[in-house]
């Protein structure tokens, strides 16, 4: 697209939305593939491994999305750079996020000491902790390498181009797995590494990910989008783009501190709830691959149209965006309880974790559609500008309503994992309310970015 074009019907809404969101769906996948790698190979090793990577990587993404949900905000200014013609501009902020990225790398240094600070105050199963320190320990070495990828992803994003992430996400998914055979079993005259090779693997291959992503990015772009001339941002202009972007990583972060927690909780329960658990989660996340992705669409078109000043288009692709997200999603959610018997046999031969996986999958499937609606929203505020508002309701829900309805109904009134997944069902339906209610009001259509 060279353009932002107003549809001539409504339908050119939604062939719009799955033009753009249709690749991002399998670029979500492959993400979504990435961890669910570790989790396949690790269920060979060790029903502790299997735990100790899915509370891991939570715990993982609870801080990394702080700093990627920072540089997310580049699809925010991008787009709406973009919709109103300035693509020197738009360059100009990509650029400013490349050096945010940078500048914010150094925080990695003390995440460790978080790491076991939070252990400790959770307590969870020994073996567990150890195995999953030594996990997350090697996934730091990621950062770097993922706040570029997130920042090309997103000027891609932002000027409506979804097939390149896409493909730059299948590169990293057939890397991390080759690399992951190698290195949690040892093949090809390395160690058997478990659950150190399965981080060293992904470590990897998000690297190599992060050196094509740029070189596209610049040999593809740099003359239309003046990416050549470069010059250090000023301080007012990088306290600009996190003004919008910080708020995104803020409300990333805390909703996965949230589900970190929950998992860590149902460690309490025993090992075979949080490997059920876990692998309910990872099948979970393929409901999200089209809410996630249609999210990101509507999101990168509420931002152009509104660069455009066409507000009208912003508001019903925000609505179009909903729905589809919701029918997709609900979908998802018929299947998820037509084949709760089969999902947990795939990962483990363990008859209690695929009996437990069974019922979880099966709780899911009753909120899949609402989820959509939530998901759709809130990234079509995020890509209005809107995003104070949904880290404040993030953060509120995940942590006045989400986690005191887990730790009550499983522990409180005795309900066990039933109750802990009860608690994440009450917590997706309030936010959905109130995401949808402050789109509904309009008052995103005022903010400024700059």
């Amino acid at each position: 697209m060279s353009e932002v074009r107003e549809p001539r019907v409504r339908t050119g809404l939604s062939e719009e939305l799955i033009r753009l969101a249709s690749p991002m769906i399998l670029a979500n996948l492959a993400y979504t593939l990435l961890g669910a790698a570790d989790t396949f190979f690790l269920g060979r090793v060790s029903t502790v491994a299997l735990g100790a990577v899915g509370l891991a990587s939570m715990m993982f993404l609870t801080f990394s999305l702080l700093m990627r949900g920072t540089i997310n905000g580049t699809t925010t200014f991008v787009s709406r750079m973009y919709g109103a013609g300035n693509k020197s501009q738009a360059g100009k902020h990509f650029q400013s996020f490349l050096i945010l990225s940078l500048l914010i790398t150094p925080l990695i240094i003390v995440l460790p000491t978080l790491f076991r600070l939070y252990f400790g105050a959770l307590r969870p199963d020994p073996a567990v902790a150890e195995q999953a320190l030594l996990y997350v320990s090697i996934r730091l070495w990621e950062i770097p390498f993922s706040l570029l990828v997130t920042a090309c992803i997103g000027f891609l994003v932002g000027i409506g181009n979804s097939r390149t992430p896409m493909m730059l996400s299948w590169m990293a998914v057939v890397i991390n797995i080759a690399a992951n055979y190698v290195l949690i079993f040892g093949h090809l005259g390395f160690p058997a590494l478990g659950i150190a090779g399965a981080a060293w693997g992904t470590v990897f291959a998000v690297a190599v990910q992060a050196v094509f992503s740029l070189i596209i990015v610049f040999r593809r772009y740099g003359v239309e989008y003046d990416l050549g001339a470069w010059q250090m941002p000023r301080l007012a202009t990088l306290l600009t783009i996190s003004k919008v972007g910080f708020p995104m990583g803020i409300t990333e972060s805390m909703e996965l501190a949230a589900f970190s927690t929950f998992f860590a909780l149902i460690s309490r329960l025993g090992t075979a709830q949080l490997a059920a658990s876990q692998i309910a989660n990872q099948v979970a996340a393929i409901a999200f691959m089209p809410g996630f992705a249609l999210s990101a669409a509507t999101g990168s078109l509420v931002g152009r149209f509104m660069g455009a000043k066409k507000l009208h288009l912003a508001q019903s692709v925000g609505y179009r965006g909903a729905i589809m997200g919701a029918g997709a999603m609900g979908l998802l959610g018929v299947l998820f309880w037509i084949f709760s018997a089969q999902v947990g046999r795939i990962f483990t031969p363990d008859p209690e974790v695929i009996e437990l996986t069974r019922v979880i999958m099966r709780m899911m499937a009753f909120y899949q559609a609402f989820d959509g609606f939530n998901i759709v929203f809130r990234g079509a505020l995020n890509g209005a500008g809107d995003t104070r508002f949904t880290m404040v309701v993030t953060t509120i829900g995940s942590w006045a309503v989400f986690i005191p309805s887990v730790y009550l109904l499983a522990f409180g009134f005795g309900v066990g994992l039933v109750g802990a997944w009860l608690g994440a069902i009450v917590y997706i339906l309030c936010i959905g309310l109130v995401f949808l209610g402050r789109f509904s009001r309009g008052r995103w259509k005022t903010i400024r970015l700059t």
